[in-house]
């Protein structure tokens, strides 16, 4: 039951219930057992209702019902039906609808009969009428704040699901590019001391990448991304990475920097690991409000493209951002990501 129809219940219900029991106790009744017996289905009443609420059993409804026709055959004066009301927001959101307006409908029968014993027909056909509406009113009323609950639920079920989308992509585009190039240099180590110097820089580099991640979120500040593009260039010992773009370009939209700079890394990743790649051209555009990267290898390139973490991971962002992605796959491997420059300088 959503908290705030369970918070509702139990302080309305206690006020109706309270004021339901308030006349007949002033008043009192010529017999002494119909007002004994009265109390007794009443406070039934009230501890049934307190059960309900605290095992959320939908079963405690039936001895609810049970209760107040039993109040309204004893001791009838008028006010019995508000407590169905009760009984009818506790069914609301927790039953089909027809189910539930079928209960509705035999306890209102059972409140009509109920008070044509007790009185009369003609008292029945004043006092249940209202009654039937009213709960009907209540039914609703809960069943839209059940919907409303789990609409809640299953937004923050969603919010949850694209955040750890947004981790799982970020942490492959941010250290899968460093451990290919890690990889590879570590590979050339034994030739080479500045591969070696190079694969320590790339091990110091990843930490600075995790806390880069949590500092961008805090704090999103321009990059620059002609220098981020030369520093992916640096770290890859092959394919030779050439960088055609500004001497500098300083993006203050976080989303576009980002789509644009991990679609390079991812690109480089799948040259070093993929393509059997020698070289790979790099070319920064910006023009008319958008910015553009274009990316091509002499590799082999493939027949068929399949769609992995990487390309699909590059698709989401550059989408994300507002932008397009084209990958073409035949003589090499080329992609063309553009997206709109909102804020640059």
């Amino acid at each position: 039951m959503p908290r705030e129809l369970r918070r509702l219940i139990a302080a309305g219900g206690a006020a109706v219930w309270v004021m339901v029991g308030l006349p007949i106790f002033i008043r009192g009744a010529q017999e002494p057992w119909r007002l004994a017996a009265w109390s007794a289905a009443y406070v039934a009443f009230g501890v049934v209702l307190a059960l309900a609420l605290r095992t959320g059993r939908l079963l405690w409804i039936v001895p609810q019902a049970a209760a107040v026709i039993a109040l309204v055959l004893i001791l009838c004066d008028g006010f019995e039906g508000a407590l169905l009301v009760l009984v009818a927001l506790q069914l609301g959101g927790r039953t089909s609808r027809r189910a539930g307006l079928a209960a509705i409908a035999l306890q209102s029968a059972a409140l009509f009969a109920a008070i044509a014993i007790h009185w009369n027909r003609g008292a029945a056909l004043l006092l249940a009428p209202p009654y039937l509406g009213f709960q009907l009113l209540a039914y609703f009323a809960a069943e839209g704040m059940w919907r409303l609950a789990r609409t809640q639920e299953l937004q923050l079920e969603n919010e949850r699901l694209a955040e750890r989308l947004r981790i799982s992509r970020e942490l492959h585009d941010r250290l899968g590019h460093h451990l290919t190039a890690l990889r590879l240099n570590l590979e050339v180590a034994d030739r080479s001391g500045e591969a070696l110097a190079a694969a320590r820089d790339l091990s110091r580099g990843l930490l600075a990448e995790v806390r880069g991640a949590v500092e961008e979120l805090r704090d999103p500040e321009r990059v620059d991304l002609c220098v981020a593009l030369r520093a992916i260039a640096e770290e890859l010992p092959t394919p030779r990475i050439h960088v055609e773009a500004p001497a500098s370009l300083s993006v203050r939209d976080p989303l576009c920097a980002t789509a644009i700079l991990r679609c390079a890394q991812e690109i480089a990743t799948n040259a070093a690991r993929h393509a059997s790649a020698s070289n790979l051209w790099f070319e920064l555009v910006q023009r008319n409000g958008m910015l553009e990267l274009r990316a091509r290898d002499d590799g082999e390139g493939a027949p068929e493209l399949r769609t992995g973490n990487g390309l699909r991971g590059m698709r989401e962002r550059v989408e994300a951002a507002g932008g397009t992605l084209t990958v073409d796959s035949g003589a090499g491997f080329a992609v063309r990501a553009s997206v709109p420059l909102r804020s640059a300088s």
